[in-house]
């Protein structure tokens, strides 16, 4: 019975987290479609690019609502923190790959942060906070959250969090690093085919 109110709590996390904020706001408010600019993702920063930092701001709100609802619904579905883990991977993973785009959705972050922020806001910012010391040293911005999300769980460890939110920190960082390894040897400039506007 654990097993399936596991599998039903992560389901529930994937799909929450599959929901294109950026692609459904675009098409309610005439905005660009964000898969048109820039790195053809569906974030808050193509939304900028778009719709200005007003719709920007939008996106990233709801993108982090999403990460904070799939870590709340989780834990009553399942009725363990240790729902928390799983939750938190499957509503990134959701947003990065989601079931409506064809799997082709956002970076993650964003969406990871609030699935974090929901037990621990400070964590969130400190994992904000490495991919921004990262970013300075290397100028890359995949490679950079790369780097900074592998070394979130030392950090973590040396932290002595507790361990349902250490497995949910790191299984997080881990899906946002995976997805960014599809962009390591992106050269920034490239122009980028934009995607289909009818397949959500």
């Amino acid at each position: 019975m654990l097993m399936l109110r596991l599998a039903l709590a992560t389901l529930v996390a994937y799909l929450i987290g599959s929901i294109p904020v950026g692609v459904l706001l675009a098409r309610a408010f005439g905005w660009p479609d964000p898969r048109a600019n820039g790195s053809g993702h569906t974030g808050a920063l193509n939304t900028f690019r778009g719709a200005g930092w007003k719709g920007a701001a939008l996106v990233l709100i709801l993108d982090i609502a999403k990460g904070l609802a799939a870590a709340l619904v989780a834990r009553p579905i399942v009725g363990s923190e240790w729902a928390l883990p799983l939750a938190g991977m499957a509503v990134t993973a959701g947003h990065t790959w989601p079931l409506w785009l064809d799997f082709r959705g956002g970076m993650g972050l964003a969406t990871g942060a609030g699935a974090v922020a929901a037990v621990n806001p400070l964590i969130a910012v400190l994992a904000l906070a490495m991919l921004g010391v990262a970013r300075a040293f290397i100028n890359h911005t995949p490679r950079a959250v790369v780097a900074s999300m592998l070394a979130l769980p030392p950090v973590l460890l040396a932290l002595q969090v507790a361990p349902t939110l250490f497995w949910l920190a790191t299984g997080t960082a881990l899906v946002i690093a995976l997805r960014h390894l599809s962009d390591w040897d992106r050269v920034y400039g490239e122009p980028q085919a934009a995607q289909p506007a009818d397949d959500v």
